[in-house]
């Protein structure tokens, strides 16, 4: 049977306010995180991402993001301890996404599986393109882990420990170039389900390009549901009407 494809807003926050950036860059306050997500918790989405960009974590916002909120929702950021993950899926979150820890510490994904079971964990990759090589890099884009991305996979394939990636071109994020089509062609025949995210925009070719990769299971925007005015459904209804199955099209 086919995988219905997901749309997916990710909600990258500091100090309780949405922000927005270019290239892991320049961040800048868009909008007080509330009511953005109250608006598209109206919308025909299918899971909802928050990414911590701080070095703490305010708990009581978690808390709040999870009485807003009606569809599945995944945390990331500051993720360094079991305890940390507990307390996170005992607020409410379905998932919890790991990117830094899994460089400083590869046994730990294993260890939490353990415990928590493989189909609430996820991860970020981030990447950038060196001679000709995608190279991941961790702590919020600034620092390169020297491990391309197919090994960076292949490890997280064999800890069998994540359900998921999200995997982001850093030179794309925030510029509208369209999803870098040659990065998810690079992986498309690895076995773990990836989610496309990073200069999504409204090109329809290239958005059938990525989706059309057998491991691609949603597409992730950002700025492209925030600042042009376009909606989840009307990615719904392309994918529909290029005979992609999808999750809950209207």
């Amino acid at each position: 049977m086919e995988i219905k494809k997901r749309i997916i807003p990710i909600f990258t926050y500091k100090n309780n306010v949405f922000v927005k950036s270019v290239k892991f860059s320049n961040y800048r306050n868009v909008n007080s995180i509330k009511p953005v997500i109250r608006l598209f918790n109206k919308r025909n989405i299918d899971e909802m991402i928050f990414l911590n960009l701080e070095d703490k974590i305010n708990y009581n916002l978690l808390e709040s993001f999870v009485d807003d909120v009606d569809y599945p929702i995944t945390y990331g950021g500051s993720i360094d301890s079991i305890e940390v993950m507990q307390k996170i899926y005992n607020i409410g979150f379905d998932k919890i996404n790991l990117n830094s820890i899994l460089y400083k510490d590869p046994s730990f994904s294993i260890k939490a599986s353990e415990l928590f079971g493989k189909q609430s964990i996820t991860a970020s990759i981030d990447v950038k393109k060196i001679n000709n090589e995608y190279y991941c890099f961790y702590n919020n884009g600034k620092i390169n882990s020297n491990k391309t991305i197919e090994q960076h996979i292949d490890e997280i394939i064999m800890s069998n420990s994540i359900s998921e990636l999200i995997v982001t071109n850093i030179d794309n994020e925030g510029t509208y170039n369209g999803f870098d089509e040659e990065l998810y062609n690079l992986i498309k025949d690895k076995n773990i389900r990836i989610l496309v995210n990073g200069g999504g925009n409204f090109n329809i070719e290239n958005i059938l390009n990525v989706v059309e990769n057998k491991n691609v299971y949603g597409l992730c925007f950002s700025s492209l549901f925030f600042f042009k005015q376009y909606t989840p459904n009307d990615i719904k209804k392309v994918l529909y009407e290029n005979n992609i199955p999808c999750v809950n099209y209207i």
